[in-house]
């Protein structure tokens, strides 16, 4: 996983990817604390679900601080779950990281083997009252 990607990196990456791409953007002055916590999770959510057709990336705004404004960055860690390009799903703060895998997991197909395999489950909706 890379520590930090130039826009124009990005930008293709998120289009140009076949599944979910998690992107979980922080700064210097957080990696040390909180964000550098959320970073050691996706490190290990990448290495556990390395079959899924999932792409894991991080941004450093002190590199790219054109991205807060346009990602409406205001929170760190925060992390954009990308799929088809678009953004699909928004995580503000520190992210437990069974809600990042499953954040992840409910995006891939055939996920339910992935879950089992990595060690992830996930929690079925609940139904309509």
């Amino acid at each position: 996983m890379e520590k930090s990607l130039q826009t124009r990196n990005l930008e293709t990456i998120i289009s140009g990817n076949n599944g979910p791409v998690l992107v979980s953007f922080y700064n210097e002055s957080c990696e040390s604390g909180v964000c550098g916590v959320q970073n050691a999770y996706l490190d290990k959510l990448s290495h556990d679900l390395h079959d899924a057709p999932a792409r894991f990336e991080q941004i450093n705004l002190d590199q790219s601080p054109e991205l807060v404004e346009k990602y409406q960055i205001h929170t760190l860690p925060s992390a954009l779950l990308f799929v088809d390009g678009k953004i699909h799903t928004r995580l503000s703060g520190l992210t437990d990281p069974g809600v990042l895998a499953c954040t992840v997991l409910q995006q891939v197909e055939g996920s339910s083997a992935l879950m089992a395999s990595s060690g992830h489950i996930c929690p079925m909706p609940q139904a309509a009252a």
